[in-house]
C-alpha cells in the first residue's frame, strides 16, 4: 500500500538535487526545477503521515517515547554527522588553500554562515532552526528531528484518539497562522514553521486516511499529483508565505489518495517499480550526500577546467550539460546505495535493537 510513497519519496529527492545541481540545461532552467525547493514541504507531509501510520496511539509509556526518539537519532544523525565532517574538511581545506596558494575562495573559512556557532549548533541539530550551514539541505533534517519530539509527546500526552486528531488540528492552525502573517520579528522562523507546519498537516492526512480509507482507482490519486506538480512548477507567481501554506495541503491529497490507491492498476503498478521504490529508499542518502558531490563537481569545473560561471549557473556544451547531469545523479545514487548498505544499515540495526 505504502510502495507508492516510497517512489515519491525518491524521485523528489533527485528533484532536489537538480534544484542544486545548477548547470545550463533545459531541465534546470524549468519552472518546475527551480522552484524545486518546495518538495521539501512534500517530505515533511509525508514524514508525518508516514509516523503517524507507524506510532500514532503506540507511544503510550516514557519508555517507548525515549525508544521512538533513540530510533530517530539513530536513522537520522550518523549520516548527519559523517556529511557533516566532510564539509568541515572543506573548511581546512580553505584555510590551507589561502596560507599556501594565490586561492581567494567566496567565502571565507569559518566565516559568513559556516562559522563556530553554527558548528556547535549544527552538532545539536538546532541549525535549522534559525537558517542553514554547511550542508545546506541538512536543515531540514534539524527541525525534523525535534517536531519527531513533539509528536511522541502529542502521543504521549493525549492518549485519547479524539483529543489527539483536535489538538493537532489546533497545532496545524497556529502554526499557519504564524506563517501568514510573516513573523517579521523572528524571519528566520520560518524554517521550524514550514516544517511543523506541513509534518502536522500530514499527521492529519493519516487520521482522515485511517477514518475513511476507501480504494480509489487511478483517476484521484493522479490528477491530485498533476495538481501538485502544477503548483510547484507556478509557485514562482506567488509570495513565500503563500508557497509554504498552500502547498502542504496540494501535496497532503496527493499523499492521501495514493495511499487509498487500488494495486490492481497500471498506475499503482508504474509508482510501485522496484526501481523507483528503491530510490526511495535510499532517498535519505541523496538528500544528504547530494550537495557536497555538487559542491566537489562545482570547485573542478571553476578552477581545473575555467568553465564559465554564469549567475551561479555552470555554462557547458548543451550536449556536455546533459551527460553531465546524468553522470551526476548516477554518482549520488551509487554513493547513496553505499552509504545506506555500509553505513546507514548498521545503526537502524543497532536502534531495532535498543
Amino acid at each position: 500500500m505504502l510502495l507508492p510513497l516510497e517512489t515519491f519519496r525518491g524521485v523528489f529527492a533527485l528533484v532536489i538535487v537538480l534544484h542544486h545541481l545548477k548547470i545550463n540545461t533545459p531541465i534546470h532552467t524549468s519552472n518546475f526545477i527551480q522552484n524545486g525547493g518546495l518538495v521539501v514541504d512534500f517530505f515533511f507531509v509525508l514524514s508525518g503521515f508516514i509516523i503517524a501510520y507507524n506510532y500514532l496511539g503506540k507511544i503510550n509509556s516514557t519508555e517507548e517515547l525515549i525508544l521512538f526518539q533513540k530510533k530517530r537519532f539513530y536513522r537520522l544523525y550518523p549520516l548527519h554527522l559523517l556529511t557533516l565532517i566532510f564539509f568541515i574538511f572543506i573548511e581546512v581545506l580553505k584555510l590551507l588553500a589561502i596560507k599556501y596558494t594565490t586561492f581567494e575562495p567566496t567565502y571565507m573559512p569559518f566565516d559568513s554562515f559556516n562559522n563556530y556557532y553554527s558548528l556547535v549548533s549544527n552538532f545539536f541539530l538546532l541549525h535549522g532552526w534559525y537558517g542553514w550551514s554547511y550542508n545546506l539541505p541538512s536543515w531540514s533534517i534539524s527541525t525534523e528531528f525535534y517536531t519527531y519530539l513533539i509528536f511522541a509527546l502529542i502521543v504521549y500526552k493525549f492518549i485519547n484518539q479524539n483529543k489527539i486528531f483536535y489538538l493537532l488540528i489546533f497545532l496545524s492552525l497556529v502554526i499557519f497562522l504564524l506563517e501568514h502573517n510573516g513573523l517579521e520579528s523572528l524571519k528566520n522562523f520560518i524554517y521550524p514553521t514550514r516544517c511543523i507546519y506541513s509534518f502536522f498537516i500530514g499527521v492529519l492526512t493519516y487520521c482522515f486516511f485511517r477514518k475513511y480509507y476507501k480504494t480509489v482507482s487511478y483517476i484521484l490519486p493522479l490528477i491530485f499529483l498533476l495538481l501538485s506538480l502544477i503548483f510547484i512548477s507556478k509557485s514562482h507567481n506567488l509570495a513565500t508565505n503563500y508557497r509554504y501554506i498552500l502547498a502542504p495541503l496540494f501535496f497532503a491529497l496527493t499523499i492521501f489518495f495514493t495511499a487509498n490507491l487500488k494495486e490492481d492498476n497500471f498506475y499503482y503498478n508504474i509508482l510501485s517499480n522496484k526501481f523507483t521504490v528503491y530510490l526511495g529508499s535510499i532517498s535519505y542518502g541523496i538528500y544528504m550526500i547530494h550537495f557536497g558531490v555538487i559542491w566537489f563537481f562545482r570547485q573542478i569545473s571553476r578552477f581545473f577546467f575555467n568553465i564559465n560561471d554564469y549567475n551561479e549557473i555552470l555554462i557547458f556544451h548543451k550536449n556536455i550539460s546533459l551527460l553531465l547531469t546524468i553522470f551526476i545523479l548516477a554518482l549520488v545514487i551509487f554513493l547513496s546505495h553505499i552509504s545506506l548498505h555500509y553505513f546507514e544499515n548498521k545503526f537502524r540495526i543497532k536502534s531495532k535493537r535498543s
